[in-house]
């Protein structure tokens, strides 16, 4: 009778320890996955922020230097509200500059719909190969690093933007530029610089869920007259 008495209470510290065991087993697997989680989450977050200041330091060192090409663009920018997909630099070593992105870029609104199945591996496959460059003459310089970052495509606006009037400056004075559609007064004169709009994305950005990191971002730079 003790021995059977033995054997079943063996039994039942066994099922015990299986039971503890399974239990330690899925705290410790959801502490991992959550730790993993908010490894990849820190990771993704320091990217964009990476991407960001780069794209902010080399935008500011441009404008140290550089001015708008109004005649790059051909009076066009009055009819679109001086907002343009490329903008044209030029001044000294900057002629014959531009800065656009490259081919197909992510537009959440336009690429995806409310109720589509979200594919993970989705932003990576298809717009990895969008990226902002800047072109020299015949010389292209990558701006943004794609496996960090997925870009949507860039706008900017050109200003002065309060203006149907297209303008160059030849001197320092505002005296010196020249106006296409007749005189403009001088205090109507506005020193060129641009609004950059663009938004960046995780290259596993998620629209719903806990992946969702991204970083609009819109910049505002002074130019040269």
């Amino acid at each position: 009778m003790k021995k059977a008495t033995l054997k079943w209470f063996t039994l039942i510290e066994m099922m015990i320890v299986i039971v503890i065991i399974w239990i330690l087993a899925v705290v410790l697997t959801e502490s991992y996955l959550t730790i993993s989680k908010t490894a990849l989450r820190i990771e993704q977050e320091k990217n964009l922020s990476e991407e960001s200041l780069i794209l902010t330091q080399v935008f500011q060192a441009i404008s140290d230097e550089a001015t708008i090409d109004y005649e790059a663009y051909s009076g066009n920018l009055s009819t679109t509200s001086w907002f343009t997909d490329i903008l044209y630099l030029t001044w000294w070593q900057w002629s014959w500059t531009s800065i656009y992105t490259t081919w197909d870029c992510l537009d959440l609104d336009k690429n995806f719909e409310p109720d589509e199945e979200w594919n993970i591996n989705k932003v990576i496959q298809d717009y990895t190969g969008c990226y902002l460059v800047m072109k020299q003459w015949e010389t292209i310089t990558q701006l943004t690093t794609p496996w960090k970052v997925v870009i949507s495509s860039v706008k900017f606006r050109v200003i002065p933007y309060n203006s149907d009037k297209e303008y160059f400056c030849i001197g320092e004075d505002d005296w010196d530029c020249v106006i296409s559609e007749g005189m403009m007064p001088q205090n109507e004169l506005h020193q060129p610089a641009f609004w950059m709009f663009i938004h960046l994305y995780a290259p596993l950005y998620q629209p719903t869920g806990t992946n969702k990191i991204d970083l609009p971002l819109q910049l505002f730079f002074n130019l040269n007259l």
